[in-house]
């Protein structure tokens, strides 16, 4: 994959992931729980665009400005923790889970900044 659709692909998988969080956040909070099926959909969603960001960091080093690979390490971080959040929950239960939503919701809010100030650097070297 050539550079720039590299550099591409990224950000729109984590756009993709941050709207996904973002869903199951509300749903969650909305419900009081999720389903089993819905919760292990997501983290692994995002377990892989964590994988996939590490296989390709050398190649995305190339692309990116130093401050852009420090706001999407931050933001790949913040997907990770998100996944691991997502791992909790279980009680008494087995189709359901209750996860924490604070957590989640400070995860969902470390990636929406972290990709606002990658969008944003962008914008301003495209200029």
């Amino acid at each position: 994959m050539k550079g720039e659709s590299l550099k591409r692909d990224l950000l729109k998988k984590m756009i993709i992931a941050k709207i996904d969080m973002a869903a199951y956040l509300a749903l969650r909070k909305a419900k009081g729980y999720m389903s089993v099926n819905e919760t292990e959909h997501l983290r692994d969603n995002l377990f892989d665009l964590s994988a996939e960001y590490h296989e390709r960091s050398l190649d995305l080093k190339t692309q990116f400005t130093a401050q852009e690979i420090a706001s999407i390490n931050q933001g790949i971080t913040a997907v990770s923790s998100a996944a691991i959040c997502l791992m909790t929950g279980r009680r008494d239960c087995p189709q359901y889970i209750a996860i924490d939503a604070d957590k989640l919701e400070n995860c969902l809010q470390q990636l929406t900044a972290n990709l606002n100030d990658v969008m944003g650097h962008q914008l301003v070297v495209e200029r």
